[in-house]
């Protein structure tokens, strides 16, 4: 139906009465699929997790400590690496 938290509100409040914490690895809010539509990402339901009380850890783009560990594991210097995206958002925001 397109409310996400219609369908993964309930979902969400049995884990944080449990106090179980989240680990988000892909953080993208949104994804544009082939019909043109807009589909949730795992970003979406873990920030609405956080909304109602839930621990998140966030990991991935755009936050800046993946960019930093794969700089790192290939033992580059950041000044001479580009990242190319096609979001704003989830690509961009990070690799900066």
């Amino acid at each position: 139906d397109g409310d996400l938290t219609t369908s993964i509100d309930g979902i969400l409040e049995q884990c944080k009465e449990r106090d179980l914490p989240m680990v988000c690895a892909n953080p993208d809010f949104i994804v544009l699929l082939s019909d043109g539509s807009t589909g949730h990402m795992p970003g979406k339901i873990a920030k609405r997790y956080e909304e109602i009380g839930g621990k998140c850890t966030w990991f991935g783009k755009p936050h800046a400590p993946h960019f930093e560990a794969c700089i790192r594991k290939l033992g580059l210097d950041k000044n001479r690496v580009a990242h190319v995206g096609d979001s704003l958002h989830h690509d961009v925001a990070g690799a900066n």
